[in-house]
């Protein structure tokens, strides 16, 4: 059963298709070293790796259960590994281009796409794996290759939620503007944690005009992979949720809560 209505049933069927395709022949260019140049291969590597989230979140949308969504969500940590990789065979003068497709804050943007979205897709990421309840090893891994260590005081403390307890503590966000209530949930009562999340949820897409896919809905011709509309889901908001225990009956009803991820602890 569709989750989203903003398209019909048959853009989202032949979109999930679409894109088990194109990772299916992107990495099979990639593997045929088809693209030559060492900046080019990571500039594909990053483009799978987001096209690996797309997918996941796709198939949410289109109505897959979390049984169904798993082989997809614990499909992409091998394209962010390989990401790391590809990043590494750059020749050593030409190291600091590897940075704007791995670094998640500042005003910096990698082939158009401002840093925001690199945040944005790993908080997702995490989301999809803690409610697709994936093996601690795993989530540790993935923690591991993104990296961002003390940087990001909201990344930090979904990290220490995650099991990285020896990480250090940022003192500040990336990105306050839209983030600083999510951030805040972390230190206050369960009831007013729950308030918090609800304010959080009614501003989310509002703040996201730099987003790639803000606005996706009404995009008539898909130019870039980025166009493409997979779904309106603040799975930020059901990360958290996940994470500090909060039960769907606390939170406000809104069109883009990702209600079937919100998997309480004691329905694990």
């Amino acid at each position: 059963m569709l989750r989203d209505n903003r398209q019909d049933e048959g853009y989202l069927q032949t979109l999930t298709s679409d894109l088990d395709e194109a990772l299916t022949e992107t990495q099979a260019a990639l593997d045929d070293a088809v693209f030559t140049s060492p900046t080019q291969r990571v500039d594909v590597a990053q483009r799978l790796f987001q096209l690996a989230i797309m997918r996941a979140v796709a198939h949410y949308s289109y109505g897959a259960s979390i049984d169904e969504l798993r082989p997809f969500v614990l499909a992409i940590l091998p394209y962010r590994e390989q990401l790391t990789l590809v990043a590494n065979n750059i020749p050593q003068p030409h190291q600091f281009y590897r940075v704007d497709f791995e670094q998640l804050g500042g005003a910096g943007d990698a082939c158009g796409s401002a840093n925001i979205n690199r945040y944005i897709y790993t908080l997702w990421w995490l989301s999809l794996l803690v409610a697709c309840d994936a093996p601690t090893e795993h989530i540790s891994k993935t923690l591991d290759v993104i990296g961002e260590q003390g940087k990001d005081a909201l990344f930090d403390a979904i990290a220490v939620k995650l099991g990285d307890s020896q990480r250090p503590m940022a003192k500040t966000l990336y990105y306050p503007d839209v983030y600083q209530c999510l951030f805040d949930a972390f230190s206050l009562d369960k009831n007013t944690q729950a308030q918090k999340l609800n304010q959080f949820i009614s501003q989310w897409y509002a703040q996201l005009d730099d987003a790639d896919w803000h606005g996706n809905h009404e995009c008539d011709c898909e130019f870039e992979y980025t166009d493409y509309y997979i779904g309106y889901w603040c799975l930020e908001h059901a990360l958290v949720a996940n994470l500090l225990g909060i039960t769907k009956v606390q939170l406000t009803p809104h069109p883009m809560l990702a209600n079937d991820l919100i998997r309480n602890k004691h329905e694990r």
